[in-house]
């Protein structure tokens, strides 16, 4: 990483404060190589050098990132770019193509390449480069077009309406070697193993890094041209409007969504609340007999008198939601009701929407931070992720907050709607206990009792007996965690015993690159000399080069060990290929791939470890 600039101070704007803030920007560095990790707010990239650097970047999308446990505008300048296949190409994205076409809309041939436009809101276009003569000439024309479909190899376009195609539709054939070009300004489409051509990259005062300028180049071998959820939400309903709206009820097949936000907006909202009405009913294996309403509020005044409840109005003007349920009891029968009132924020009411399907289908949600946590996950769970994605904001909290104790958080006499902060390790608490082998088969027990016969069950009857381990995987979590951190990898073994060794016995073992702390199998004794030996190879993400227990030269991808005792872990140390070590002191040994806990999900391969005591020289 080479310096290019001399030192400067650069005053940036902090997104939540009006007093004006300062953070000091050091040296520019110039970095080359391949993203190995991108999640919000943060890129991981690896250098030419095989060292792996870690900097903040503000994606067009996102307001701000944090920076010393503050909100900073630090927009990055972003330019990714590339030659997909054409395989790539889905329903809803926005096109330009150059076609031979005859003034009654037909075209001839096949092209090579589609651009992709990230510009959702782009005015569709039909126009010929150079009129035709007749209606049977074909000439050049320029099309922007909405994505039909694709099948075959046969582009459906729908375009504006013109004297040229009454029918709003273009048809094209794709070259067999036809290719997506994307030019964009944004980070949605960039994955692990894409190139860095040049980052601009710059030290802040804080001793983190922050991306000024960045210019990728994508590579074909990918499954999606679209990474983020939400973006291909966006791509999806492309077609809607973005344009602000009266108030008016929208239905999907469990929801009933009243709101005056924008036809695009709605339809991506109701397609968030579907995959997560999805979700939650596959994890409970239930779900509401009736839809669940939602009121979702943009401007306030504009709704009529009486339209919305007090206590829900009250909650909207606040920025904020609440969920409206009771319970009722008709012919000796029990029915519930709810109603989720929102602000035009997706996330408040998909938040809300947990609470809402709980109480619908089990009668009622749970003490508060069973309740609150369930929720902040639903607001988060995403298709096909088990990994950690929230905001940057919620992470940094975490992590330099007083840590909570677990006894504390899931204590009696809580109240809903206290503060986020507390949202946060209800969050953690629940994320972890769902997502951990460990305990989330009890987890799962525990939740359904709180909700339908809490008299019956507590959080001390299903984990009394194992508090101290989950309290200890609890602070582990919270120490390690961010955005990509797998609990499922990084659970901890509790069943496998170990013990002393004798001089004639020795150890065999894998150690896996993509898991967390493994153990050994080995009792260690304070003094005892240890001699190590390990083969073969492992591989940390991609982009990466293979590498020995020895690592990188920056120790990323070495074997790491360390000590752990009476609930107690001890510092980690390096170990790798060869190594003779001496224990500083008694404890069960545990060893893992030196890498960026978040980042564990794409590591492949695990080398063979050969422990034994250091045999006494003749």
């Amino acid at each position: 990483m080479k310096a290019i600039t001399a030192t400067l101070i650069a005053v940036l704007s902090f997104a939540s404060s009006a007093v004006a803030q300062t953070i000091s920007v050091g040296d520019f560095h110039e970095i080359s190589g391949i993203v190995r990790d991108l999640a919000p707010g943060e890129i991981t990239i690896v250098d030419d050098d095989g060292t792996a650097h870690k900097a903040h970047v503000q994606n067009k999308s996102e307001k701000y990132i944090i920076l010393g446990k503050r909100r900073v505008r630090f927009q990055a300048n972003i330019h990714a770019s590339g030659l997909l296949p054409a395989n790539l190409l889905k329903t809803g994205m926005i096109v330009r193509i150059r076609a031979a076409t005859n003034l009654s809309g037909r075209t001839r041939g096949s092209i090579e390449e589609v651009l992709v436009d990230s510009n959702s809101k782009v005015k569709l276009d039909h126009t010929f480069e150079q009129q035709p003569s007749d209606k049977k000439e074909y000439q050049q024309c320029r099309i922007t077009g909405r994505i039909i479909s694709v099948n075959r190899r046969v582009l459906k376009l729908a375009v504006t309406d013109s004297k040229l195609n009454r029918k709003q539709v273009v048809s094209v054939k794709l070259h067999e070697d036809c290719r997506m070009k994307i030019d964009d300004d944004n980070l949605d489409r960039v994955i692990g193993g894409d190139r860095v051509v040049r980052a601009l990259v710059a030290s802040i005062s804080t001793g983190e890094l922050a991306v000024r300028s960045i210019e990728i180049e994508l590579t074909a071998d990918r499954e999606q041209a679209t990474r983020s959820f939400d973006a291909q939400l966006e791509q999806r309903f492309s077609s809607f409007s973005d344009e602000p709206s009266e108030p008016r009820e929208l239905r999907s097949d469990h929801f009933i969504l009243a709101t005056d936000i924008s036809d695009r907006s709605a339809q991506v909202l109701l397609a968030k609340l579907e995959t997560m009405y999805e979700l939650v009913g596959a994890y409970f294996r239930a779900a509401p007999q009736q839809p669940i309403l939602c009121y979702v509020v943009r401007d306030l005044p504009q709704w009529p008198t009486g339209r919305l409840k007090p206590e829900g109005a009250q909650k909207i003007a606040q920025r904020a939601g609440v969920t409206l349920w009771r319970t009722l009891r008709q012919g000796g029968k029990t029915r519930a009701e709810a109603e989720v009132y929102s602000c035009a924020d997706h996330g408040v009411c998909q938040h809300e929407a947990v609470h809402a399907f709980c109480a619908l289908t089990f009668g009622s949600t749970g003490p508060v931070w069973f309740s609150e946590g369930m929720a902040e996950m639903g607001q988060y769970w995403k298709p096909k992720q088990i990994a950690v994605d929230i905001e940057p904001e919620v992470i940094r909290y975490l992590q330099n907050a007083k840590p909570k104790r677990m006894a504390d958080i899931v204590a009696a006499g809580q109240i809903t709607g206290d503060s986020w902060q507390a949202y946060a390790w209800r969050w953690a608490l629940c994320h972890l206990l769902a997502n951990n082998p460990n305990y989330s088969k009890r987890f799962k027990t525990l939740g359904l009792n709180l909700m339908t016969k809490p008299d019956s069950d507590s959080f001390t009857n299903a984990f009394g007996p194992v508090a101290e381990n989950i309290s200890f995987e609890y602070d582990q979590f919270v120490q390690n965690f961010g955005n990509g951190y797998r609990v499922d990898l990084c659970v901890w073994d509790w069943k496998t015993p170990s013990k002393p060794i004798s001089r004639s016995k020795k150890i065999k073992m894998d150690v896996q690159a993509r898991a967390g702390w493994q153990a050994s199998r080995l009792r260690a004794v304070k003094g005892t000399s240890y001699d190590f030996s390990a083969d073969g190879t492992w591989g940390i993400g991609k982009g990466s080069e293979d590498l020995s227990a020895d690592g990188s030269p920056t120790g990323e991808g070495r074997l790491t060990g360390a000590l752990m005792n009476e609930f107690e872990l001890g510092e980690p140390f390096e170990l790798g290929s060869a190594e003779t070590w001496i224990a500083p002191s008694d404890g069960q040994l545990f060893l893992r791939c030196r890498d960026a806990w978040t980042e564990l999900e794409d590591n492949t391969g695990s080398i063979k470890l050969t422990i034994k005591r250091t045999q006494k020289k003749k």
